[in-house]
């Protein structure tokens, strides 16, 4: 009996002892044992609330060497930019922090209050602000550019896309009526993904020499992509401090419908221009060739122009290489870079052709690699 009360009573040691040890175990595994092993508390000053956003997870305060982790959320963030996030204390000054890739920020405590603060700027959709209005003309949707031909080039002065503004109020000590002679403008794209910043510029439009009263956005439409971007027109009244116009607006990019792809043929014309050669307005003149079945629905061009002074002239002619467009009709006429414009010479059908046909002032072909001889007189 003696013995068996001896084995029990060993036994409870034993099992106290390796409770004890993993007791301590656990201790060795915790994030910090007793908090007041680390000294000093230190307070966190979040930002005052915003509507524009909110701090979720951001303690009152932390110990020195703590790790606090925090996220910004924007109220509307597809309206909104977050300029920067920014933690600043008496000793360590202030330092910009980045999101890491979950969206959350983080920094480690100093031993030292310190405070948060958040730069963020939301951006309705407006009409007007301050001295500044969008016209009502401007378009919320912009197409996509394509090349309507082989070879087809982009032209900002024709092929952008304008939204414009102008001043209706007048500018806070401005010299100028209902104007600006001294400004700053940017404009920026909330989403860059369909509308990329480099696919924007801004113009303004003068009157009596330097008074702005009017600024164009330019959108490049060979630059965008398919979907929905705030656009943000802001110009400074450099007349007065820290006043600014901000105009805001949504444009909804779209694809352009597919064109129909047509087979084309090179042709040679061969223009005999003895008759003319000498004539006053011949070296300003040039020659148009129009397709007169052509559509915009087309990957074709529908005009092709060659100005005389850029051709090479052998024996009074003049050979020049057409893309035809196989089955088509085309008319030939003749631009002077002048105005008024004289009168046009008369085309008439010489007599020599392969695969080809002129009649009535209208050219075909019926072959690739064909030719027309025609007198210019």
């Amino acid at each position: 009996m003696k013995k068996l009360f001896l084995g029990f009573a060993t036994m409870l040691s034993l099992l106290a002892l390796v409770l004890g040890l993993c007791a301590c175990g656990g201790d060795d595994q915790s994030d910090g044992g007793d908090e007041s092993s680390k000294g000093a508390s230190y307070s966190i000053q979040a930002p005052q609330t915003s509507d524009v956003f909110n701090v979720t997870g951001l303690p009152d305060s932390a110990y020195e060497g703590d790790t606090v982790t925090f996220r910004v959320v924007l109220a509307h963030p597809a309206d909104s930019v977050l300029n920067y996030v920014e933690v600043c204390g008496t000793d360590m000054g202030s330092r910009r922090l980045d999101a890491v890739a979950d969206g959350s920020y983080s920094f480690i405590m100093p031993a030292e209050p310190v405070q948060l603060t958040v730069d963020a700027e939301y951006y309705p959709d407006n009409e007007t602000d301050n001295f500044l209005s969008w016209d009502d003309s401007n378009p919320v949707t912009v197409e996509k550019w394509q090349a309507a031909f082989e070879g087809d080039e982009y032209y900002d002065f024709s092929d952008d896309v304008l939204l414009n503004a102008t001043v209706t109020a007048q500018p806070s000590q401005s010299p100028a009526n209902f104007a600006l002679t001294s400004h700053t403008e940017t404009v920026f794209s909330l989403n860059p993904d369909v509308i990329p910043n480099d696919a924007l510029s801004v113009v303004p439009g003068y009157r009596d020499g330097n008074q702005a009263n009017r600024f164009a956005v330019h959108i490049d439409r060979s630059k965008v992509h398919a979907g929905t971007a705030k656009i943000v027109l802001v110009v400074e009244n450099e007349h007065k401090f820290s006043d600014r116009a901000v105009l805001a607006c949504t444009v909804t990019v779209t694809e352009p419908e597919p064109l129909e792809q047509v087979q084309t043929w090179t042709e040679t014309v061969v223009f005999d221009i003895s008759a003319i050669q000498n004539d006053e307005h011949t070296e300003r003149m040039s020659f148009v060739f129009e397709d007169l079945d052509y559509r915009d629905d087309m990957y074709l061009r529908q005009t092709q122009m060659f100005d005389l002074e850029d051709c090479e002239i052998t024996d009074g002619k003049v050979t020049l290489t057409i893309r035809y467009a196989v089955g088509h009709t085309y008319s030939i006429s003749f631009h002077y870079y002048m105005n008024p414009q004289p009168s046009s010479p008369d085309i008439r059908f010489e007599g020599t052709a392969d695969g080809a046909d002129f009649h009535s002032g209208v050219l075909t072909f019926s072959k690739d690699n064909g030719s027309v001889s025609l007198i210019v007189e």
